[in-house]
């Protein structure tokens, strides 16, 4: 999808996801919140950040990209997403997987029905990739240990 580049301009819209950044911080595993590389865990490990109350399961799908100790704390007062509820997880692998975008029927040309703010999630390897309009990389996350943000952000601090 295209979105506009204003680096230093206007204001940030928390609810929503600029895609081009999206996709750089997933490439590069950069911060979500500061954009900085999150690389330099001594454990080698990434944090993961995501909405939601279940737990991060073993190969579990995310367009989020990775954060430091250092913003999650900013990440869950300031995402309305996050605010809600939010489970964190120190992940060794996130596997690029595919995409979120709108996906369109090859017949009528019209958007198909999605479940997930109105993205859907297609693998690099699905047919349906050829007629999707991608918004977001998605990566799966594996050798996931689930962790309490408080605890961690309090032993960053």
């Amino acid at each position: 999808m295209r979105v506009p580049i204003a680096r230093g301009k206007g204001r940030a819209r928390l609810g929503s996801v600029h895609a081009l950044r999206q996709r750089q911080c997933m490439k590069y595993l950069r911060c979500q919140v500061c954009g900085h590389e999150t690389f330099g865990r001594t454990d080698e490990r990434y944090l993961w950040l995501v909405a939601g109350s279940e737990p991060i399961r073993e190969g579990e799908e995310s367009s989020s990209p990775p954060v430091h100790e250092s913003c999650a704390a900013e990440a869950v007062r300031d995402c309305p997403h996050l605010r809600k509820s939010h489970v964190a997880a120190l992940v060794d692998a996130p596997l690029f997987w595919g995409v979120a975008g709108l996906v369109y029927d090859p017949e009528t040309l019209e958007p198909l029905p999605s479940d997930n703010d109105g993205l859907t999630h297609v693998s690099f390897a699905d047919p349906q990739l050829r007629w999707t309009v991608a918004a977001h990389a998605v990566v799966t996350l594996h050798d996931c240990t689930a962790i309490d943000l408080d605890d961690l952000v309090a032993a960053a601090a």
